[in-house]
């Protein structure tokens, strides 16, 4: 069931890869298309196995890694969308691909126990693992800003320089990303501690 997503998320990948070393805006519109559908097939699978189990499939680590995939592409999206940059997406997408690969393999969902069958639990975990993947992704754009800054600052122009947008652009899309990781971090925790007074 797992399956179709990942090959979405492959295709996205490779075609994000030649965006990033073309800069062909068409390329980089079909790359989002493709990323897009496999978030949607991802929707589906996830809808199919809440129905299924009648519950949202994160109890087990199986589960749990498919949800934050599923949320990182949600939460990559936000930010391609809001900024119009897509070079990031080859930064991104291959590790949505990556970790995509063990629910792919695996296609289990975990019964969880009586005392996580509660709509609290659900709104914890989905809120900590939208957060999570915010961080994540906020970590890759962090990472892609350092080395941009470190060939200005050497002045050695290299394929960073060619390829990124500007810092100002990053530090607006880590901004965005970092500001919704906080939103569902407190979320997350606040609903975990009213679930925990009703325990």
């Amino acid at each position: 069931m797992n399956t179709l997503p990942f090959v979405f998320y492959v295709i996205a990948s490779v075609i994000y890869a030649v965006h990033f070393i073309s800069r062909n805006s068409i390329a980089g519109r079909i790359a989002t298309v493709m990323l897009v559908s496999g978030a949607l097939a991802h929707t589906f699978v996830i809808g199919m196995q809440y129905v299924q189990v009648e519950h949202i499939p994160f109890a087990g680590t199986t589960g749990a890694i498919s949800v934050f995939v599923w949320l990182l592409a949600l939460a990559y999206l936000y930010t391609e969308m809001t900024t119009e940059e897509r070079s990031m997406g080859i930064f991104i997408v291959p590790l949505m691909t990556v970790l995509q690969i063990i629910p792919t393999i695996t296609n289990n969902i975990s019964e969880p126990p009586a005392v996580l069958d509660s709509p609290w639990f659900a709104i914890h975990v989905s809120s900590l693992l939208f957060a999570y993947a915010s961080f994540a992704l906020a970590c890759v754009i962090s990472i892609t800003y350092v080395l941009l800054f470190k060939e200005l600052k050497t002045k050695h122009l290299g394929i960073f320089y060619a390829r990124l947008p500007s810092l100002q652009v990053l530090d607006v899309m880590n901004g965005r990303a970092i500001t919704v990781g906080w939103f569902f971090l407190t979320l997350g925790l606040s609903v975990g501690f009213v679930w925990l007074t009703q325990i």
